[in-house]
């Protein structure tokens, strides 16, 4: 059954919440058992309202009749659309076919091209300039172009009365979170994995503008008491606010955890499996974080997951084989997805097995020394491992202690 809750936000400002546990792949690409929720906003005001964004069209029906329930949709006198990905615009569609819907779209300047492209439909377009401000009764907005947060139209909107930003796919996140987060608490305890694996899967390719982002927020030193996006929970409370961005900015910069060590394995036969097995005998300890993250022929961990927890890692463990004289498909493909969403300088331990020819090492080497990240020391092993193999091993797994500051 498809569902779209309505919750009270703050008096005058309400969340209607699409709640999809169905999807498997968001983006057709990243597993979410989770699940996740479209969020689209009503902010009442002296003069009419205004509607922020819409949820995914198959849930248009549910959509349409949930807002109906909260506004007369005569009186909605805009529709800011702040980013035109279809999980946010396409009911819009929906809602432009409907005799009493008469609300003028604003939006980035590129909106109005994608509106046709993407929806196919006529709507009253306006677009908006980077901070042009809009009155409409007793509220008073102002919008902020955020290009590429995660497309080139990304728009935020404060609204200066509640201190509240509106940010579409910026500080969302995966689950079907409580509507509301206003506890530091479970913020930084339940919520923040789910933040971070959407930051990582989603935004993380344009960490350089979500720097830009957040410095141009810093600048404008604007009222921001309440984060709006239009995935998972808003965001309530100055504190609750502060530690958000300064997330964002960490997981931007690539801010390692103090002690926090990733390993990322294949194994096809399991000779890299007791490799790793001898490595985390040594390596576990009380107060290092390990996450171990392995593709064997029983199982395969959720590659969202792996670039969720590998963001802010303070060490990379990389683990696999030669497979048809090149590196083996799968590691090859996360290798490609950690460059693209977390290329920063962090050092990497690099483990190769091999028959005849260690084309795995060659080939990965060649691709890191153009990276950000430092490939601080390979173990190259002939299938089975020998007693000058498990010395090497044993060294590494010391250097990375040391490396933690773990004795």
């Amino acid at each position: 059954m498809k569902t779209v809750e309505v919750r009270e936000v703050l008096k005058d400002l309400i969340v209607l919440r699409a709640i999809d546990r169905d999807i498997r792949y968001f983006e057709s690409l990243w597993e979410i058992p989770e699940g996740i929720t479209y969020n689209s906003y009503v902010l009442r005001t002296s003069e009419g309202s205004i509607l922020f964004d819409t949820v995914k069209h198959n849930f248009s029906e549910e959509y349409v009749d949930a807002l109906r329930r909260v506004v007369d949709l005569r009186d909605i006198k805009y529709v800011v659309i702040q980013h035109m990905e279809p999980d946010h615009s396409s009911s819009l569609k929906a809602l432009s076919t409907l005799s009493d819907f008469r609300a003028e779209v604003l939006g980035h300047p590129l909106t109005a091209k994608l509106v046709k492209s993407l929806l196919g439909v006529d709507v009253k377009f306006r677009s908006v300039k980077d901070g042009e401000e809009l009155r409409l009764g007793n509220i008073a907005l102002k919008f902020l172009h955020t290009p590429w947060l995660h497309w080139p139209e990304t728009i935020f909107t404060h609204i200066e009365e509640f201190g509240a930003l509106m940010t579409c796919d910026a500080f969302g996140a995966y689950s079907i979170a409580p509507y509301t987060i206003s506890d530091l608490t479970d913020l930084t305890t339940q919520y923040v994995k789910y933040m971070r694996k959407y930051f990582a899967n989603i935004i993380g390719h344009y960490r350089d503008n979500v720097i830009k982002a957040l410095d141009k927020l810093s600048t404008l030193n604007l009222k921001a008491e309440l984060i709006a996006p239009s995935h998972g929970a808003v965001l309530l409370g100055a504190n609750v606010v502060k530690e958000v961005l300064k997330l964002y900015r960490s997981w931007a910069e690539g801010v390692p955890e103090d002690k926090k060590v990733v390993i990322l394995y294949t194994s096809m036969y399991g000779y890299n499996e007791e490799i790793i097995r001898k490595l985390l005998s040594t390596i576990s300890r009380d107060n290092v974080d390990v996450r171990v993250f392995r593709f064997t022929s029983d199982h395969r961990d959720n590659v969202s997951d792996f670039l969720g927890e590998v963001i802010d890692a303070k060490v990379i463990v990389l683990a696999t084989s030669t497979y048809d004289n090149s590196v083996f498909p799968i590691t090859k493909y996360l290798l490609e997805l950690l460059l693209s969403k977390s290329n920063v300088e962090k050092p990497i331990y690099l483990i190769t097995t091999y028959g005849w020819n260690d084309a795995a090492s060659r080939e990965l080497k060649n691709i890191l020394v153009k990276s950000k990240f430092k490939l601080s020391r390979e173990l190259s092993v002939n299938s089975l491992l020998t007693e000058t193999d498990l010395q090497k091993l044993d060294y590494m797994s010391r250097e990375i202690l040391t490396y933690l500051g773990v004795s």
